[in-house]
């Protein structure tokens, strides 16, 4: 299979901002001005139990 130069497209990598989480160390990236956001919503997917989301057990017994 052969690419023909029609099917290529013009492609725009853009270097965003990274900051760290303190939990896991990760490198989460975000828009200039959004770090906030970002961390935000990597806490509330990797790190529930941090900002208290996850529901107690109910076992009564």
């Amino acid at each position: 299979m052969t690419r023909s130069a029609e099917k290529n497209f013009p492609v725009t990598v853009t270097q965003l901002p990274v900051t760290r989480c303190q939990i896991c160390q990760r490198t989460v990236a975000y828009r200039p001005g959004e770090a906030s956001a970002a961390l935000t919503k990597h806490y509330e997917l990797r790190h529930k139990e941090a900002l208290g989301m996850v529901p107690e057990s109910d076992d009564n017994g």
